[in-house]
């Protein structure tokens, strides 16, 4: 995610809580789906800190690779991951080692093992910070495409919240931008990788005839004007409406 996103009220205070545990001696839990901003709250939290995913970092101490004497603070992304995380934090706390783990599911020894702990809502419930960190992808990926797409014209998925809401921002900047022989060009990459494993000619159609259904239904008022406009008559479209299962709710 990069730079933390605080300007709804539960970020700031997500926020207030990380400066806070930033200066107490106290093992840190940063909780919440992925996506939220977790890892760039641990930076906060601890800046100059040293970082390995969990499953990594137990493997390295199982082997012996890494000298925790040497080691003040630690951030650890996806500590639930680890099978035994109590056993696994209680090695920190012979080595004195401040710890800043986040994670994207419970475990019963996250009560017991963080004192400070910081939970981080999706971004669908941040709307101010969805917002922001919207108009902040939507300005990169303008500048990566030379366009001037608005967000009015951008679909967004927030359903891995800002990884999917990237990718989503960045694919709608880019067919905005992209002309018809870009297109062709993908579609040749797409079914050259498709015919790969002997997909037949009518199994491609839908490629085709899905998303010209779709555009249809939403450019025209009605079965028969899309119908003319398609070159099809009426009994066709509804055919491959029923075949696509594109029935109006």
């Amino acid at each position: 995610m990069g730079e933390f996103i605080a300007v709804s009220e539960s970020s700031k205070n997500a926020l207030n809580m990380a400066n806070l545990a930033s200066t107490l001696p106290v093992q840190v839990l940063i909780f919440g789906e992925v996506g939220t901003g977790k890892t760039s709250l641990a930076n906060i939290v601890a800046p100059q800190a040293t970082q390995y995913d969990a499953l990594q970092l137990q493997l390295l101490i199982k082997e012996n690779n890494i000298n925790l004497d040497e080691i003040e603070t630690l951030i650890v992304p996806n500590i639930h991951h680890v099978n035994n995380v109590k056993q696994f934090i209680e090695k920190f706390d012979q080595h004195n080692i401040k710890l800043i783990a986040t994670a994207t599911e419970e475990k019963d020894s996250f009560q017991e093992k963080f004192a400070v702990r910081i939970d981080l809502p999706p971004l669908c419930e941040r709307l101010e910070d969805l917002k922001k960190l919207s108009q902040i992808y939507l300005d990169e990926a303008n500048r990566l495409f030379e366009t001037e797409v608005s967000l009015d014209n951008v679909e967004m998925d927030t359903s891995l919240n800002s990884i999917s809401l990237k990718r989503s921002i960045y694919r709608s900047v880019l067919f905005d931008s992209i002309n018809k022989e870009q297109v062709f060009g993908l579609l040749e990459k797409f079914l050259y990788k498709e015919m790969a494993d002997s997909t037949e000619y009518k199994d491609l159609l839908e490629i085709f005839e899905i998303p010209l259904i779709k555009v249809s239904r939403t450019r025209f008022k009605s079965q028969l004007q899309m119908a003319q406009k398609l070159g099809i008559n009426r009994n066709t479209l509804r055919k491959k409406i029923n075949q696509y299962n594109l029935q109006e709710d």
